[in-house]
């Protein structure tokens, strides 16, 4: 480019101001180009290690790594074994790859490491209630430093409505268990077949994993799905919910550790605002109890419709006015 421009009458130092470049760039690739006859850079260092691989080596390591009673180990193991077997002499990462060349190089014991993993099993498109719901626990302060309530909640993701909600001292499978007992008994779920029963999503804590608590959906013939580890989008709806709770102007952000009482008449209030008085953004500004009994679209066709009678009204109000030449 530089070339043409100064065939086109342009001059170095101007084009290389319009192509933002340093003219002594431009000066070095040309040097670069007569002596060597390329712009490219050379890699340094000689083109063949001297302390490469050896092709014998290469080809012990896959015997090895094939092996039936070597198809469980390590990179490590490979290494330490193949060594203490007079098989060849080389580190773990040397032999991770060379078998990463021949498509070997994976992990071999089949392990997800860090937060990789599969996403929740959720519905691809949630038309109705208990579809699919989610829980969570959340600590609750007290007076008392380093003791806490435990709040307990099931929401349904479709209408965000609050199916069950319970406050503990503990955190047990236990607690759990009565939190989704009282969801399916709230939903009338046991009437419902179970293919028509909602999923559930939750993260991985102890009281999620308890094998009571799997065996419990197992049971009840409801699909349990877990969400990624230190992803909290995985499971947004009800981290959403908790958020919403605690900086509600309400919360007093303390209770008191040794009476129950007054947090639980809290959150009754509070769950009972929520579902029923508490115009939800995220759901059209109405209600989760109205978007869970199916009032949505009836109360949204309405508001529509009485915007648009309200805008005609406006239009004949104006219309009938004299024409001034001034507006209102």
């Amino acid at each position: 480019m530089i070339k043409a421009s100064g065939e086109a009458g342009i001059g170095k130092l101007k084009s290389c101001e319009l192509l933002q470049i340093h003219i002594r760039r431009i000066e070095r690739w040309e040097s670069r180009l007569q002596s060597t006859g390329t712009v490219q850079y050379g890699k340094s260092g000689p083109k063949q290690v001297l302390h490469a691989i050896v092709p014998a080596e290469r080809e012990a390591v896959l015997c090895f790594a094939r092996r039936e009673t070597t198809v469980d180990y390590s990179f490590q193991m490979l290494s330490i074994r193949g060594a203490e077997q007079g098989l060849f002499f080389m580190s773990a990462s040397s032999v991770r790859h060379i078998l990463q060349e021949y498509g070997l190089g994976d992990d071999r014991r089949g392990r997800r490491r860090g937060t990789k993993g599969l996403k929740p099993n959720r519905p691809e498109e949630l038309t109705g209630p208990n579809q699919c719901w989610c829980w969570d626990i959340s600590y609750l302060r007290t007076d008392i430093r380093r003791v806490f309530w435990y709040l307990y909640v099931l929401l349904d993701e479709w209408s965000r409505k609050v199916i069950a909600w319970r406050v503990s001292h503990t955190l047990s499978h236990e607690q759990a268990m009565g939190l989704i007992d009282d969801g399916i008994i709230a939903e009338k779920l046991l009437a419902v077949p179970q293919q028509q029963r909602p999923v559930v999503v939750n993260d991985h804590g102890s009281q999620m994993k308890a094998k009571p608590v799997k065996q419990m959906f197992v049971d009840l013939g409801i699909e349990q799905t877990f969400a990624r580890r230190r992803t909290p989008n995985d499971n947004p709806f009800i981290e959403a919910l908790f958020s919403t709770v605690k900086t509600s102007p309400a919360y007093p952000g303390w209770f008191p550790a040794g009476d129950p009482d007054p947090v639980r008449q809290y959150f009754t209030r509070y769950f009972n605002w929520y579902d029923n008085e508490h115009y939800h953004s995220r759901i059209g500004y109405i209600t989760p109890m109205q978007k869970h009994t199916g009032l949505a679209e009836r109360i949204l066709t309405e508001r529509k419709k009485q915007l648009t009678a309200q805008r005609q009204e406006r239009t004949k109000y104006w219309l009938s006015q004299p024409l001034t030449g001034s507006g209102p």
